[in-house]
């Protein structure tokens, strides 16, 4: 057993080093005196056809890669169907249908012959690719003692410099360390999932309903940033800023987030091409429509006596305001009909549900982008694309999905109102773990507890309701109990500086990680770079150059802030 997903060079005729990540070949012995056609049907693909994938010549053998992450459905058919073999035609011809396990740098055998018998034989096996996780873990464990001895080593070079450096630097007060470590962890797992995470197909996005560890990042960083906006605005009112002053500020930081989104993701691009929505593009809208609301509504009189409900009642109208255009996007997107659209659909489109809805990618949402934006503008490589075979640009980032954004920012407001309104660990705790909860009942009820036809499915693309309930579950729990291990109990402080000082310094490893992605060191190719263990190894070490980075520039004095 290879612990680093190491295999032969050569089996048979093979060049297993031609495979990579997840893949395997596939022999299929036809010893028939007539062509069969092989058609599979990927798992990431839901409610769709079978997809014409080879020809098998007659008495002759044909060898195939086949991708394994999650092994497709494979049937073999005597009548060639075209391209795809909807319901109606499934049983039209049909040889063999099988659901075969296989894994990476494996070589299997499917034996065909004229007595209608046929075998599935594992001719080489394949490599084990979870150990790789474990070595790693204890590579990165050992990068960890390496860091707490850099750390030293900066703090007895810089303890003594006395200028500060910082752009718009936090002011010198007691922090919560929660809310930067919460921050940090976002980052640096963006920047790990933005590389791939080592490949794994649980670490990378959903390609449509359901919800896999990448697709978490975005919502907790909308989460944090609005548990920050009421102590932000609050800091700004109790220095007698007047409200319009505020107002000029949040306008301004809102453009800049909008502006510098649309500048790092448009290099080298023709402008009638350019994608304007992206994730900071989102993030100031959400933040410019939160913090309008809160500055609109908000009293500089504050509760002396905090009672049960009173983070909730003092920002009533503000959940009235926030409720209304929950209410104006779940009445349209399922509401209004689009021509040659089902009511209320909110699929991939393509060939899903046997192509009753083929040009309806994203049903109303996608439709208000296109309209608004135009095609030319939208994102134009989604996974649907090649998976669903949807010729629709769907942007996940786009327009009309800020609605839900800002719903989602409102609720990590609320849990900031939670921190400004009381002040006893255990009342803040307690209440955080309770809105969890009711954000988990919430999601249960929303999709009836199922992926696929739920009422309203989780759905990181289109930032369904139940997606945002459910995220903002995860992240009232999260930073509960990053609360209680470091600020109440101040537990491992070494090790949480790790995602502490990326946390302070959020923008700047988001906007550096967006320009230098693709140059080195962060980006480089060796030999054989094709098993998880590599790159796993490779996406660890760029996110532990950020996090160093990020130390550097705090032992520096260095902060960002828009």
């Amino acid at each position: 057993m290879s612990w680093l997903e190491r295999t032969d060079s050569h089996f048979r005729d093979l060049n297993l080093k031609s495979l990579w990540v997840d893949e395997a070949f596939l022999n299929i012995s036809n010893g028939m005196n007539l062509p069969l056609y092989l058609y599979t049907l990927s798992p990431d693909c839901v409610k769709c056809p079978f997809r014409k994938f080879n020809e098998i010549a007659a008495n002759n053998d044909t060898v195939m890669k086949i991708k394994v992450a999650r092994t497709p459905q494979m049937k073999l058919y005597y009548k060639d169907h075209e391209k795809y073999i909807f319901n109606n035609q499934s049983m039209d011809g049909i040889y063999a249908h099988i659901e075969p396990k296989m894994g990476q740098f494996g070589v299997y055998d499917w034996i065909i012959n004229e007595n209608e018998d046929n075998d599935f034989e594992v001719a080489k096996e394949p490599v084990p690719i979870y150990w790789s996780m474990l070595v790693v873990a204890v590579i990165v464990f050992a990068f960890y003692w390496f860091c707490k001895g850099v750390d030293r080593l900066i703090l007895s070079r810089f303890k003594n410099t006395n200028k500060n450096t910082s752009i718009n630097g936090p002011q010198v007060k007691k922090r919560l360390k929660s809310l930067d470590i919460f921050r940090g962890i976002s980052i640096v797992l963006m920047i790990f999932v933005w590389y791939g995470a080592g490949f794994y197909w649980w670490l990378q996005h959903a390609v449509w309903n359901g919800l896999l560890a990448a697709d978490i990042v975005f919502p907790w960083f909308l989460f944090i940033m609005g548990v920050c906006i009421p102590i932000s605005i609050k800091s700004q009112l109790s220095k007698n800023f007047a409200k319009i002053k505020i107002i000029k500020k949040i306008i301004k930081r809102s453009i800049l987030l909008f502006l510098i989104g649309l500048c790092i993701f448009a290099q080298g691009v023709i402008f009638r091409e350019v994608r304007i929505m992206n994730v900071l593009q989102r993030f100031a809208i959400s933040y410019l429509v939160v913090c309008l609301v809160h500055v609109a509504f908000t009293k500089t009189t504050e509760v002396k006596t905090p009672q049960l409900l009173d983070d909730i009642l003092i920002i009533w109208k503000e959940w009235i305001v926030i409720l209304v255009i929950l209410v104006i996007h779940l009445a349209t997107v399922f509401g209004i009909k689009i021509d040659g659209c089902d009511r209320g659909y909110v699929g991939p489109g393509g060939i899903h549900d046997d192509m009753k809805n083929a040009l309806c990618t994203g049903g109303l949402v996608q439709y208000i982008d296109e309209k608004i934006l135009t095609e030319n503008h939208l994102f134009r490589w989604a996974d649907i694309r090649s998976i669903y075979d949807a010729t629709k640009r769907f942007d996940p980032e786009g327009l009309y999905g800020s609605l839900t954004s800002i719903v989602h920012t409102m609720i990590g407001f609320q849990c900031g109102m939670t921190l400004m309104t009381f002040t006893g660990h255990k009342q803040r705790i307690i209440r955080w773990v309770i809105w969890g909860a009711f954000m988990a009942i919430l999601t249960a009820i929303l999709t009836f507890c199922k992926i696929e036809d739920a009422p309203i499915p989780i759905n990181k693309q289109m930032w369904s309701l139940s997606f945002v309930t459910l995220t903002s579950a995860t992240s009232f729990w999260l930073l509960a109990l990053i609360y209680f291990l470091v600020d109440v109990k101040n537990y491992c402080e070494d090790f949480w500086t790790i995602f502490q000082y990326p946390g302070m310094n959020a923008i700047i490893l988001y906007m550096g990680n967006a320009i230098f992605s693709s140059h080195w060191p962060f980006h480089f190719f060796v030999a054989d770079m094709n098993t998880h263990f590599i790159y796993l190894l490779k996406h660890c070490y760029t996110a532990a150059i950020w996090i160093l980075a990020a130390h550097i520039m705090y032992h520096k004095k260095f902060f960002f802030n828009l």
